[in-house]
């Protein structure tokens, strides 16, 4: 489509934002006339600009836990390793990264399922030199709690509430979810704007039944609500993995402050490490963060690991560095 203007890029931060928001919101949080705004909107649907998905949180409803694995691969076989990365059920984002051969990747994995992964299916991959996986214990920040600088704090407080990383990994889990729940996120898969009575019609239950279930599988972080873009449709076309390894006990106060910056689009821990996925819109900007970083009470070290190419976000499948074609968009 053509180059997006200002009002565009609004709407896209607030589609991050809160994925299901009625236009009629959005309008209003930006000062729009709802016409205009969902015109607009579905045009940046309908062209596969942003997609809205959907998908369970496994952490909530199971006993999986959340890893990061870096995977270093001879050269020549490294695209096709983590293309077999990102067709995994369990990986949710997949990035093959520039400066070194080497591709990272976000898995839910059962406790007693690592061994079969990492030393079965993983040793068969072409290429395969040597890995780390590492067990991510706390979430600072999530995608859908990154406020890139397009609006302002009460614009995005307006839209929905702060999906801090308490949502990404609730305190127990709640167990499977039902029948019902369970066909509520299979339609929302690949179209998170579906509406409520198309739902309810679909599965022979109650808008009120939808709406509710919706709501608590949300609200408790066992469902998660995506809009997968482009970073650079904000003027942010780097994108890199920070690692910063912290003195002892300064890792929650350096992940707070990771997770309130306009450039972090998620941030997690794990023991004395913090891991982070950054947008930026020049090396510039990139230097003086880690810099800064590095300047920061309590961090040992600080490293840069730029994005070469995207081969999975928040679930949703890149081939050839573009997501999966979009289904048809439905207003809200």
């Amino acid at each position: 489509m053509e180059q997006l203007d200002t009002l565009d890029r609004q709407i896209l931060a607030a589609l991050v934002r809160n994925g299901r928001a009625p236009w009629r919101l959005i309008a209003e949080v930006l000062g729009q006339q709802e016409r205009t705004v969902a015109r607009r909107g579905n045009k940046l649907l309908e062209s596969g600009v942003v997609r809205i998905n959907a998908f369970v949180n496994p952490m909530a409803v199971s006993t999986k836990t959340a890893f990061l694995l870096r995977l270093k691969v001879t050269p020549r076989y490294l695209r096709s390793a983590c293309s077999w990365l990102a067709d995994l059920e369990e990986s949710a984002w997949v990035s093959g990264l520039a400066g070194s051969n080497e591709g990272v990747a976000e898995l839910f994995l059962p406790n007693d399922g690592l061994a079969e992964l990492l030393y079965e299916r993983l040793a068969d991959i072409d290429g395969v030199q040597s890995f780390t996986m590492t067990p991510l214990f706390d979430y600072f920040r999530t995608p859908s709690g990154w406020r890139p600088d397009v609006l302002d704090s009460e614009q995005y407080d307006a839209l929905h509430n702060d999906e801090d990383g308490r949502l990404a990994r609730p305190l127990g889990h709640h167990g499977p979810l039902d029948e019902t729940n369970l066909m509520i996120a299979r339609h929302l898969q690949n179209n998170g704007r579906a509406a409520v009575d198309e739902i309810a019609s679909e599965l022979g239950v109650s808008k009120a039944t939808v709406s509710r279930r919706l709501d608590t599988m949300t609200g408790s972080g066992a469902l998660f609500i995506r809009a997968v873009l482009d970073l650079n449709l904000f003027g942010f076309p780097l994108e890199s993995l920070l690692t910063i390894s912290c003195a002892g006990g300064e890792t929650q106060k350096l992940g707070e402050y990771l997770a309130g910056l306009s450039v972090t689009r998620w941030a997690a821990a794990s023991g004395d490490q913090l891991h982070a996925q950054v947008a930026a819109a020049t090396m510039d900007d990139l230097r003086i963060l880690v810099n800064e970083l590095h300047g920061r009470e309590g961090v040992v070290s600080a490293r840069s690991s730029m994005f070469a190419e995207v081969f999975k976000r928040s679930t949703l499948r890149y081939r050839s560095g573009l997501p999966e074609a979009p289904t048809a968009a439905l207003a809200m």
